[in-house]
């Protein structure tokens, strides 16, 4: 899985179907890993924001079941999540709401883009992830890179 363990932050474009112009959308997302699986927890904001939990865990089959839990939506699936670019199927148990999205290296971070659909409404996002990375500092730490100040 591209995403890895860490603090990962998206920001990115919810595209409403017939406009022009996107929706920003962020996500702050925390991912954690154990024996069974991976563990995606965080919040999304923007125009569209709440909780988001995302339960990832391998197969017998060799693809990994997915379970996704975004401000209102409740859906399952399924993904390919061991070579690049990355790609998941996800569905609501009704069958009225489908999602795809797909994962690959850029040089940024982690390109996210994929669709969603309910009914006869489309939407469309693409989000751009990057590794939060922690800053140590202490008296004994020295910083080779050149800065303005």
């Amino acid at each position: 899985m591209l995403l890895k363990k860490g603090h990962w932050l998206g920001r990115g474009k919810l595209l409403v179907e017939g406009a022009s112009l996107g929706d920003e959308v962020q996500l702050d997302v925390q991912i954690v890993e154990d024996d069974d699986g991976t563990t995606l927890s965080g919040q999304l904001a923007g125009d569209f924001s709440g909780d988001v939990s995302i339960r990832v865990a391998p197969d017998e089959v060799g693809t990994y079941v997915i379970d996704a839990r975004m401000a209102a939506l409740a859906l399952d699936g399924i993904g390919k999540l061991e070579s690049e670019p990355n790609h998941c199927l996800l569905w609501n148990e009704a069958g009225t709401q489908n999602a795809s999205l797909t994962l690959w290296v850029t040089s940024g971070g982690v390109g996210c883009r994929g669709f969603w659909r309910e009914g006869t409404r489309t939407r469309t996002w693409e989000v751009l992830f990057k590794l939060k990375q922690q800053v140590i500092g202490g008296d004994n730490v020295v910083s080779l890179a050149r800065r303005r100040r």
